[in-house]
């Protein structure tokens, strides 16, 4: 009786792994941990889309599209005091402005991944920027929105599966060689924060992509 029941336990846990823990290992593997700084690792889901400006979108069953920005924002940003998020029924476009985080004295408008008009938002992540540290792909979604017909088109532009994962190395390279060449310091928790207004703006026009026309201002 103990061998059958070792044997049973063995094999529920082999399915377990197999079923259950590889497929969401896979789904959520971390990317490389930044240079100097072991400590630092940024999860990328195969299932989200990513914009070049560090927002992510992703479909849900019903049509629509939940968005949020990634960890590769919080980390360099650190510390977020307050987070804007658009209101129920405004219209985004994809690539313009359509939230901001708010760090020390500063603001930063992050893009839309992709266009259409707001359903639902996330109220306690404006309030609680804490929800984003610990589950920037889950409680740390800023809205819903229903897509327009471009929707197709638009994902198209974005980055997910193994191009994400090789984007978000790319970015990684950039965030170092300004590490390297003084522009940015250790450790990268943070490091924006820490930087110059010189230093600051360079990173948010390299970085975080917003088309022509955005505002990036201080408050």
């Amino acid at each position: 009786m103990v061998t059958l029941v070792f044997v049973a336990v063995l094999l529920a846990a082999c399915a377990l792994d197999w079923w259950i823990v590889r497929p969401w290992e896979a789904r959520h593997r971390p990317v490389v941990s930044q240079p100097d700084d072991a400590s630092l690792e940024f999860v990328v889901p195969r299932t989200i889309f990513f914009h070049p400006g560090h927002t992510w979108a992703r479909l849900e069953p019903d049509g629509q599209v939940t968005v949020g920005f990634d960890d590769f924002t919080r980390t360099v940003l650190g510390h977020l005091e307050r987070i804007e998020i658009p209101r129920v029924g405004a219209h985004l476009a994809a690539g313009r402005p359509a939230m901001a985080v708010h760090h020390g004295s500063r603001r930063i408008d992050l893009p839309a991944p992709v266009s259409g008009t707001v359903t639902e938002i996330n109220g306690a992540l404006g309030t609680d920027p804490v929800r984003l540290r610990w589950q920037p792909y889950k409680e740390g979604w800023a809205f819903r929105l229903a897509p327009v017909d471009t929707l197709a088109a638009e994902l198209g532009r974005l980055h997910i599966g193994r191009d994400a994962e090789r984007w978000m190395r790319r970015e990684l390279d950039r965030l170092a060689r300004l590490i390297d060449a003084g522009i940015l310091g250790l450790p990268v928790e943070g490091t924006v924060r820490r930087a110059d207004e010189s230093a600051r703006r360079r990173v948010i026009r390299e970085i975080f992509r917003i088309e022509p026309g955005a505002a990036e201002v201080s408050t």
